[in-house]
């Protein structure tokens, strides 16, 4: 595969996650969160509060793909190993620990309330996990593709 197939793909992976995205936030959350209103009306004032909590996980995961994005075009210019795919992987890393905070907030707070439902347990548990893994990941190849662009600048100056 050429650099730019790759990149193609990549950026083809980065449309469907943001479609899917769209679908879950805009659309499954919000049925579900008038579901959950109706099957537990002593819960119907968090409806608002649930939505907007939505909104917040859904802003640092369309700023993941952004970055995710610029990785791919530097793909495309088979640019691969450069400083801004360092400084893009290590912005996906903060903003996926950013969410596995935002997550545990959110566990936190029904935990504390007594509003915790097996569902939403086991959804915030998942946001956790995946959000610390994307952060451990993208921290990772950020300093790996740091250390390959500086040993391709040195391997420059040499020739």
């Amino acid at each position: 595969m050429t650099q730019s197939e790759i990149s193609r793909w990549l950026k083809a992976v980065t449309v469907l996650l943001a479609a899917m995205g769209i679908v879950f936030f805009f659309m499954v959350v919000p049925i579900l969160a008038v579901i959950s209103k109706q099957r537990y009306p002593q819960l119907a004032f968090l409806f608002y509060p649930g939505l907007a909590y939505t909104a917040a996980i859904a802003i640092p995961c369309y700023a993941i793909l952004y970055h995710f994005w610029q990785v791919c075009r530097q793909i495309g210019l088979d640019n691969s190993f450069s400083k801004e795919n360092a400084a893009a992987f290590t912005s996906i890393s903060r903003l996926a620990f950013f969410l596995t905070i935002e997550w545990f907030i959110g566990l936190l707070f029904l935990a504390v309330g007594g509003w915790m439902k097996t569902g939403a347990l086991v959804i915030l548990i998942f946001g956790i996990f995946l959000s610390m893994i994307v952060t451990i990941i993208a921290a990772a190849l950020s300093h790996l593709i740091f250390k390959a662009y500086e040993l391709r600048q040195e391997n420059d100056l040499t020739i």
